[in-house]
């Protein structure tokens, strides 16, 4: 094994010997730089827990949260049903489940940027738990709906999990 560490570093050294100086310039700007290759994505998840199994909404299709009162609208993605027998433990970590789907429960998605830098939401986003603008809030149900944008069908829900 060490001989082909040594070979490695020999043939380094003799890599480096060839290279020409004469043309290097002292001239170089030491600031640092950086370059974004690409931006990392980061999602809320929310649960809607419906009162009855819907039939109208499908995988993929676009759920608006809208708070009647200021007429705030904000689009999510409805991207999965929960699964029957989540169990978690005291972390929220998921500890044991089963496969089959809960068509009760819908986990939608949205980017944290389309919350968290949104001034157009000044209620909607102080939903959010780990939101930057979280508050506690108090407001009846009836004021917030979630309804399938392809439809227009207002889900009945009795609970939500932001």
């Amino acid at each position: 094994m060490s001989l082909i560490k040594n070979s490695i570093y020999e043939s380094l050294i003799e890599q480096i010997k060839v290279i020409d100086t004469t043309e290097l310039t002292d001239d170089v700007n030491k600031n640092p730089y950086t370059t974004v290759v690409e931006e990392q994505k980061i999602y809320f998840w929310i649960r809607l827990y419906l009162s009855d199994e819907s039939l109208n909404i499908n995988i993929g299709d676009t759920v608006t949260i809208k708070y009647i009162p200021s007429g705030e609208e904000l689009n999510t993605l409805f991207f999965a049903y929960d699964k029957q027998g989540l169990m978690k433990d005291y972390d929220e970590q998921v500890v044991n489940y089963t496969a089959e789907d809960n068509k009760k429960v819908l986990c939608l998605m949205i980017d944290t940027k389309m919350v968290n830098g949104n001034d157009d939401i000044p209620f909607i986003r102080t939903l959010f738990k780990t939101g930057n603008h979280y508050e506690y809030q108090l407001m009846k149900r009836d004021n917030l709906q979630f309804i399938v944008k392809n439809n227009n069908v207002v889900l009945d829900y009795f609970d939500v999990d932001f």
